[in-house]
């Protein structure tokens, strides 16, 4: 643990840390802060998220200063498991973490009193600190004008800085403070709580080594259990029977410990808060009042987020087809090119096929996964997020689940792995393992590769009603179907597991209009996160599997083939054989592979859902992450084929695709019901290894990473033949 006072690193970089309320507008102030130059990584051993940044101020600009930024939290006394890690972080008590050189605060005018009880508590870590007054203008507008002069004195002289993070408005200027306060001396901390807490703490500093834990790390070990607080070497046992001692005499006095803490620094902050501001007559509705009078109306509200949802849906297939086709042709050119330099034989076929082509098919769904990120940020940053969040707590509670519930599972439509680690803010421990279990049920954006393919293939272009897309509407429906099932699964997992059901509580920011850098930001740091793995671990997985579909090459194979060429070579339509040939070729070899060999095995436990051995082969290369299926299907259907653009194509490999064996032999493997068992399959799997892992990290045990894997595997493959079976006897 270190405690120690921050210092400069080696490279001589000043370190600050930015903290707040959730919903002050933390986030927004460091994208403006930083722009693009941040960085991700996770604290070690656990998986919070470190978001780092740099940046230089006007006047020093050959100075860089490092800004960190932390997890939301209401005070330093957490409740969460996010909670508990971003405290920690903000104290330096985890493990190779130092204490910043200084932290700002930011604090949300509109509500200056709960956010002058956060600053007495930042306090206490004892480092230079200087306040960031965000949404200044949203006061104004409240009729509320805030003394800044005043306000700064009345705390002890701290530097407040008023902003419109929003507009960029006191961002040079809080720079400016964050520069130099990394060079000043930390403001008094002593004399914010009641006497009997401020007694408390001065006996726990001198027997815990005169005042080498600061003051925060003190009160943290009043409320954690006591074998927590036994972490500080010499006098250990004497410092556990003061803490003890000391919760038994703070109880008996306030009636909580919670009282305790809050009874002085509450009455301080109403106090300061009434004289630093000045009240004016203001509208009796704000611009938000007078919007959530209908964006949470009990019938209107409902039915404009589902109208929020279908729109996003249908846009992410509709808006995103131009870009991805040309995606898609940039990498067909690029296969051709590079084709075009090399002799036939397994590098070709490598760099072709199986690298070219298998992260080609990875790629070309960027543009829908940009979409959806885009979408999720808007909501976030405009303050709809929240009010979604309190109308879903109504139609969630019955079923096992709250109001917080829904950021979560909402975040996981775009990855399951944020979403899981998302629901630390959820305080019931039970509430938020039921979370846990039903958030890689929503369709995350690995699924969209292999929505996307299927439907573009099977699922004609059709306008229904005369306004929607008929193929936007089977995706829509295949998100909604992971909802669906996940609610069902939450209701079944309420009555196993006995969640106390604790009462939604969420504050609700005020209506913001999202600027572009602040939205950019985080949806190009998504999708950077999104490449990384297409660049890795996609091509690693995709080549492996060229290589087990390629290999072993057989010798009688070629040579019989070898002898078919000869045959047509003075044929009049010698191409169009040489074509038949080079695909009969392909699958000959294809067969006789490592992967068809075990393809064969396998094929009889997955036909009843209408799927051929390379189907199921796509599924299974796909564990380890879903988007490799598509990957999997072009290389599987590219070898041997003519690098040209027209037969390079997937969706016409899938819709050529015949059985090559069995009862089936020359028939179609694909059709609209093979489509849909194939979605509804990836829609209720769990084909994501690196969900699961995280699954672990979060509860701690492994049999919860089992059940899911389990529970959704069953789920998906009862689905898939149940839609198969019912397509198919209607003919589709």
């Amino acid at each position: 643990m270190s405690r120690s006072a921050a210092t400069k690193s080696a490279s001589g970089t000043r370190v600050i840390t930015i903290c707040g309320i959730p919903n002050s507008g933390k986030t927004t102030i460091f994208n403006a802060i930083t722009g693009l130059r941040q960085s991700v990584a996770n604290y070690p051993g656990v998986t919070v998220e470190k978001v780092t940044g740099k940046f230089t101020i006007a006047t020093t600009k050959t100075e860089e200063y490092t800004l960190i930024d932390i997890p939301g939290t209401y005070s330093l006394t957490p409740f969460s498991p996010d909670e508990r890690i971003a405290t920690a972080a903000l104290c330096g008590l985890i493990d190779g973490e130092k204490l910043s050189d200084a932290i700002v605060c930011v604090v949300d005018a509109t509500n200056l009193e709960r956010g002058l009880s956060f600053i007495f508590q930042i306090l206490q870590i004892g480092r230079p600190v200087v306040v960031a007054l965000n949404m200044i203008d949203l006061a104004k507008r409240q009729g509320l004008q805030i003394d800044v002069k005043a306000l700064s004195k009345a705390i002890g002289g701290i530097p407040v800085v008023p902003l419109v993070a929003t507009e960029g408005t006191g961002i040079a200027s809080l720079k400016a403070e964050m520069a130099r306060a990394t060079n000043a001396a930390a403001p008094p901390s002593g004399g914010f709580y009641d006497e009997s807490v401020e007694q408390l703490l001065g006996r726990m500093s001198q027997v815990s080594g005169n005042g080498h834990r600061h003051r925060a790390e003190l009160l943290r070990s009043i409320f954690d259990e006591p074998e927590k607080s036994s972490n500080n070497g010499g006098g250990l046992h004497s410092l556990d029977e003061i803490i003890k001692e000391g919760r038994a005499a703070l109880i008996k006095k306030h009636g909580s410990l919670s009282l305790a803490l809050n009874a002085r620094l509450g009455k301080r902050a109403t106090e300061i808060a009434e004289n630093s501001i000045t009240r004016f007559e203001a509208r009796d509705e704000t611009i938000s009042d007078t919007i959530d009078k209908y964006l949470l109306h009990p019938l209107l509200g409902p039915l404009v987020l589902a109208a929020v949802m279908v729109f996003m849906f249908q846009a992410i297939f509709s808006w995103a087809e131009p870009l991805m086709n040309g995606v898609d042709y940039l990498f067909g050119q690029l296969s051709i090119l590079v084709g075009s330099f090399m002799a036939e034989g397994p590098l070709r076929s490598l760099l072709t096929n199986g690298i070219i082509g298998g992260v080609g098919s990875v790629i070309i769904f960027l543009p829908q996964i940009v979409i959806l990120f885009l979408f999720i940020s808007v909501l976030e940053d405009s303050g709809y997020l929240a009010r979604a969040a309190f109308m879903v707590d109504k139609m969630f509670h019955w079923c096992g689940l709250s109001g917080k519930s829904f950021i979560p599972l909402l975040t996981s439509y775009a990855c399951a792995i944020p979403g899981i680690m998302a629901t630390r803010t959820i305080e019931d421990r039970k509430l938020r393992l039921i979370t846990i279990m039903v958030a890689p049920l929503m369709t995350c954006s690995a699924r969209l590769p292999i929505y996307a393919i299927m439907i573009a293939a099977f699922i004609p272009y059709q306008i229904v009603l005369g306004v929607f897309n008929l193929q936007g509407l089977v995706l829509t429906a295949l998100y909604m179907l992971g909802l669906i099932v996940a609610i069902g699964v939450s209701f079944a997992l309420k009555t196993i597991i006995k969640s106390e059901q604790s009462t939604f509580m969420m504050e609700m920011p005020s209506y913001k209009m999202p600027t572009l850098r602040s939205v950019g930001t985080r949806v190009l740091g998504r999708t950077k996160s999104f490449l990384k793995r297409a660049g890795t671990l996609i091509a690693a997985i995709t080549i492996v599997i060229w290589a087990l579909s390629y290999y072993p090459r057989s010798d009688d194979i070629s040579a019989e083939y070898a002898a078919q060429y000869e045959a047509v070579i003075q044929d009049n339509h010698y191409e169009e054989n040489r074509s038949r040939i080079s695909h009969q070729e392909a699958g000959a070899h294809l067969t006789n592979s490592y992967f068809g060999r075990l393809g064969r095995v396998i094929e009889p436990l997955f036909e009843p859902l209408g799927w051929d051995w390379k189907i199921t082969l796509a599924a299974l290369a796909s564990f380890p992450a879903r988007e490799v299926v598509v990957a999997t299907l072009g290389t599987i259907y590219n070898l041997g084929s003519e690098t040209n653009q027209e037969s390079s194509s997937l969706v016409s490999k899938l819709r050529g695709a015949v059985w090559d064996h069995g009862d089936k032999i020359g028939q179609p493997v694909f059709s609209p019901a093979v489509a849909i068992s194939i979605m509804v399959f990836f829609a209720l799997c769990c084909q994501c290894g690196a969900t699961l892992v995280t699954v672990k990290q979060e509860t701690g045990k492994m049999r919860y990473p089992v059940f899911v894997f389990v529970y959704m595997t069953t789920l998906a493959y009862v689905g898939s033949w149940l839609v198969y079976k019912i397509f198919d006897g209607i003919g589709l």
